[in-house]
């Protein structure tokens, strides 16, 4: 009996280390699935958040086109780079190009192409459990409405009422 409280004494078997080390890795896969979808919950917010701002911007100048009563500042926004309506560039924001296929565009960056007039933002490609991946989200200011009548004369001007533009997803 006494040889067996002093074997005891001296610490955990080996077969009680191997049941913690799995309960501990267990712990810790539990905690890096968590970690990782929140990281890449996070990246979504942060982009809805930055096109909400776009949103906002885009709809202040819609506001001051209509209130000047001004077709040719509203057509004009058709096609532009929200991100020269905001006062900050959003984080990671890289600039125009000309085109964006073929070209090293680091992940978890806003950039404009100028050809196809859209803003992306590529996903920085955080790998979660999850079923929903994506890889690049792309905006672009459309005019909402067609003209009513085409064969308007020369020199008149289009009901501003009707006219207007709004930041819309193209795919993603």
């Amino acid at each position: 009996m006494v040889a067996a409280a002093v074997q005891r004494a001296r610490g955990a078997t080996r077969f009680e280390f191997a049941i913690c080390a799995m309960v501990f890795s267990v712990l810790a896969g539990v905690l890096l699935h968590y970690v990782l979808r929140y990281r890449a919950e996070a990246e979504l917010a942060g982009v809805r958040f930055q096109v909400a701002a776009m949103r906002t911007a885009l709809a202040g100048k819609i506001m001051e086109a209509a209130l000047a009563g001004d077709t040719g500042r509203l057509q004009a926004l058709v096609g532009s780079n929200p991100v020269a309506l905001l006062e900050h560039a959003p984080p990671g924001y890289v600039g125009e190009v000309d085109q964006l296929n073929g070209r090293n565009i680091p992940r978890g960056s806003w950039v404009f192409d100028r050809k196809q007039q859209i803003i992306v933002y590529l996903f920085s490609g955080n790998k979660t459990f999850s079923t929903r991946h994506y890889t690049h989200w792309s905006y672009r200011v459309e005019s909402l409405c067609l003209p009513t009548n085409n064969a308007k004369p020369p020199g008149t001007t289009a009901d501003v009422a009707k006219l207007s533009v709004a930041l819309t997803q193209v795919d993603g």
